[in-house]
């Protein structure tokens, strides 16, 4: 870990030396096209530092712009001597380039590669769209990249790596979780809490850090502080006490970019904002807003902690001073699967379900289809293609593509989400996509169920309900096995956490009497509950026999009085029954 500074300083002093000096601070074109052969390079040249996620490769995309790769030096995790190939889409890089002002796209010198956060998995609450991992919160949305695992195999104990960005409040957003098979060092990042030298522990999150033995990486023991931005390793980790035995920490404080560096585009989650001195935090980066930034799709009042951004900005002395923020739209997403039957070069459009999308230069691109292709962005959509696609709606009410994969017929999910439209007692309409009712469809608010009849009324006066749906193609249309209704009030940040819907997956902690506790939350069980247990349908006593501490339970059900959930359905996989079987 102690090569990254020294990497990143090397590689703008190799842009610097290969190009012969910075000349000026001139902007190439992030729209341009071009090739890995970095053009004649006989302009003048800027050096360029990056950070964002990686979208798609050929060579590798990252904030919107695509670099060129062949000749970068790659470092992934522990190894400073990667490849290509061990990159991912969803993973979350620092790139140092050149760029001149030949109409060429930068090169890039550098492509460094940590993750956020690597452990067991020890709780998924698809609901509040979260999962647990060294008692660190890890929050994830349409838009995450999943590698080796999917929302539908990912279980409580899979050992994951997460890349992504820490908001405000400590949390992680990640926009890649992998599984890891052989994996069984721990790591995080995060700010120093609580440090108690004479104990030699602090805290990061929920998880308390033995730093006792460790080696200390671009600092000692002593520069330990509260606040201070660390990366800790480890393979020491006890689950009952939420404690880590560091192997390594290090100091992850960004140091000060290169004075020789002209550009610099970080994407992140915004912290420390202070409206008054115009000063905000992304990625341990530090930005001041001056009288010329300018914002693109928002303004000044539009910034807030939490908020995800881009921020293109130059140095200013020691002062990393922004020219351009760019609110990155997250919210009033659809999602949609079907086969393409236009494409249009010139617009850069493409048309799924009689629905034309856009699709931008930070579109994100991956290939799940038997071709797999590495290299997969808009050039290699072809008529008939299956793909899936999350998209945003712009203000003129484009649908612009945020995620496009490209998958086989048969991989279809059978889901769908966006405005229901043309709602009656046998179906509806949602992005184009023809859903029917049956008799084994349920319906879902934020409250918990509804009837046929009150999604319909719902739906008649409401101006836009947005709606889930699971399901399965029969004959051209999807039947919905599950209508799950959001935002019908329009969210409320108020809102206490133990109310609404529950639906997760964890171990149970404790068993008193004919009550459950799973992450602290009580479970109780009633006439009404439905219950599986290794796919089979069995009684509320067969089911109960099955359960001890420590076996993952994944309950539906509702809050009750803030107090208990109420569950609905529940269910068990026990490996150690069906291999009596």
């Amino acid at each position: 870990m102690r090569f990254k500074h020294s990497l990143l300083v090397l590689a703008i002093a190799g842009a610097l030396s290969a190009c012969g000096g910075s000349s000026d601070s001139s902007t190439p074109d992030s729209n341009t096209g071009g090739d890995d052969t970095g053009g004649d390079n006989t302009g003048s040249t800027t050096t360029v530092v990056t950070e964002g996620v990686i979208t798609g490769f050929g060579s590798v995309y990252v904030n919107g712009q695509r670099y060129g790769s062949d000749n970068a030096a790659i470092a992934v995790g522990n190894s400073p001597a990667a490849d290509e190939a061990q990159l991912r889409v969803g993973m979350v890089v620092t790139v140092a380039a050149s760029a001149s002002d030949n109409g060429e796209d930068p090169e890039a010198e550098q492509i460094t590669y940590e993750e956020s956060l690597q452990g067991p998995v020890a709780f998924i609450d698809r609901e509040a769209e979260q999962i647990e991992v060294l008692g660190q919160t890890v929050i994830y949305d349409d838009l995450t990249e999943f590698e080796a695992t999917d929302l539908t195999t990912l279980t409580v104990g899979d050992f994951v790596e997460i890349s992504g960005y820490v908001n405000e409040n400590g949390n992680f957003y990640a926009t890649l979780v992998e599984l890891e098979d052989d994996e069984t060092e721990v790591k995080l990042k995060g700010n120093v809490a609580n440090l108690d030298t004479d104990a030699q522990t602090f805290t990061l999150g929920e998880l308390t850090i033995n730093y006792s033995t460790a080696e200390f990486a671009d600092m000692t023991m002593e520069d330990l502080a509260d606040g201070l931005f660390v990366k800790v390793e480890g393979e020491t980790f006890d689950s009952e006490t939420m404690t880590l035995t560091a192997d390594e920490v290090e100091n992850k404080e960004q140091s000060d970019i290169d004075e020789n560096t002209d550009e610099v585009t970080i994407a992140g989650i915004v912290k420390n904002y202070d409206a008054e001195a115009g000063t905000f935090t992304v990625n341990q980066y530090n930005f001041t807003l001056g009288e010329s930034t300018e914002f693109e799709d928002g303004t000044v009042d539009t910034m807030a902690n939490g908020i995800i951004v881009k921020v293109e900005a130059a140095l200013d002395g020691e002062q990393l001073v922004a020219e351009e923020v760019e609110f990155k739209a997250r919210d009033a997403r659809s999602k949609v699967e079907g086969q393409v039957t236009d494409i249009d070069t010139e617009t850069m459009t493409f048309v799924l379900n009689d629905t034309t999308f856009t699709v931008t230069s930070e579109t994100q691109y991956d290939d799940e289809s038997d071709i797999d292709e590495r290299r997969f962005t808009f050039d290699n959509i072809e008529v008939n293609d299956w793909l899936k696609v999350v998209s945003r709606q712009d203000e003129e009410g484009n649908a612009v593509a945020l995620k496009v994969k490209r998958i086989n017929e048969e991989a279809r999910e059978g889901e769908v989400k966006g405005r229901a439209a043309d709602v009656t007692e046998d179906g509806m309409t949602v992005a184009n996509v023809a859903v029917t009712f049956d008799d084994n469809t349920e319906f879902e608010n934020d409250d918990g169920s509804l009837s046929l009849e009150r999604f319909v009324a719902l739906a008649g006066t409401q101006n836009a309900v947005i709606v889930e749906v699971e399901g399965e193609y029969i004959d051209g249309s999807l039947v919905a096995t599950e209508v799950d209704v959001e935002n019908v009030s329009g969210g409320d940040d108020n809102r206490p956490d133990n109310t609404g819907k529950a639906e997760f997956k964890g171990a149970i902690e404790s068993i008193e009497g004919d009550l459950i506790f799973v992450n602290g939350k009580e479970l109780r069980f009633t006439g009404d509950t439905e219950f599986e247990l290794n796919d089979e349908d069995v009684d509320l006593q067969t089911f109960y026999n099955a359960l001890e501490v420590g076996t993952v339970i994944e309950i539906e059900g509702v809050w009750v009085d803030e107090t208990y959930i109420e569950v609905k359905e529940a269910e068990v996989e026990n490996e150690e029954d069906d291999s009596e079987e």
